[in-house]
Parts: structure tokens; C-alpha cells; sequence
């Protein structure tokens, strides 16, 4: 077998090392799932924000559906007098009609952003990745 026919076969092996790797180092990053309209009130009430709904942003965790993210939604017209920059963790009961703040900000220091990640989970942290990220944290893994 030609060289040139050896790297053409360790290609897709190489491939799928790479795609492989957040699997292997510490489970696969999901996307967050979209809250029912009733929780996604409920989680704007906890927040204490006014202005219409769709100038927030508000994700659950697909593998625990008791933690979510919340931010303002910077694509949503009409909204910049509600904007702020950062992000909030909420946790609620297993009905999701009662929310609560876990932690919010902008400029999280990286062990306040570790004490976080510990208390939901590293699934949930990674679920909520775009909400973690605005709150200044950086460790996703």
C-alpha cells in the first residue's frame, strides 16, 4: 500500500478522534431545550425584570431540566431599554412553577464560576454554555 493511500485511511480515524473528544472529556455537550410559556414566566418573575418576553432569553438543561439559563435577548427589536450584558442561573422545583436565583453577573471570577458548575452539574453547565459564558465564566469542561 502506497503512503498516499495510508494517509487517505487514517483521515476519517483522525476525524472522528477529534469529534470524539469532548465525549471522552467529561460527556457531550447538548443543547439547551426551550422552556414551556408557564416556566419561562415563572423564571421572568424570579428575575424580577419588566418588558415583554421576548427580550429575554431562557433556556432549560436538556439532562437536568430543573436549571436555567436567562439573559436579554440582544436580537429582539425594541428591547435596548430593558438590555443588560451577563447572564443569570436559575434553579427551580421539579414542576418548574418556582424558580430561584443561583447566581448572576458579568465578571464572575473563575472559583465562583467553579462553585456554580459544581452545584448544578457539568451536564447542566455544559447545557447552558451561552448563559455561563455572558456571566464571565470559562470553563465549560
Amino acid at each position: 500500500m502506497s503512503k498516499r493511500w495510508f494517509a487517505l485511511g487514517l483521515a476519517p480515524l483522525a476525524a472522528l478522534a477529534i469529534s470524539a473528544g469532548p465525549a471522552l472529556a467529561g460527556g457531550a455537550i447538548s443543547k439547551p431545550k426551550a422552556p414551556t410559556a408557564a416556566q419561562k414566566s415563572a423564571i421572568m418573575k424570579a428575575a424580577k425584570v419588566k418588558g415583554p418576553a421576548k427580550c429575554y432569553s431562557v433556556s432549560l438543561s436538556s439532562r437536568k431540566p430543573t436549571v436555567a439559563g436567562f439573559m436579554f435577548n440582544s436580537r429582539a427589536s425594541g428591547c435596548s431599554q430593558y438590555g443588560f450584558n451577563g447572564g443569570s442561573i436559575y434553579y427551580g422545583n421539579t414542576g418548574g412553577k418556582v424558580w430561584y436565583l443561583l447566581d448572576s453577573g458579568s465578571a464572575l471570577d473563575a472559583t465562583n464560576c467553579d462553585a456554580d458548575k459544581l452545584l448544578v452539574g457539568v451536564p447542566a453547565w455544559q447545557d447552558l454554555i451561552p448563559f455561563v459564558s455572558t456571566m464571565g465564566c470559562q470553563n465549560f469542561d
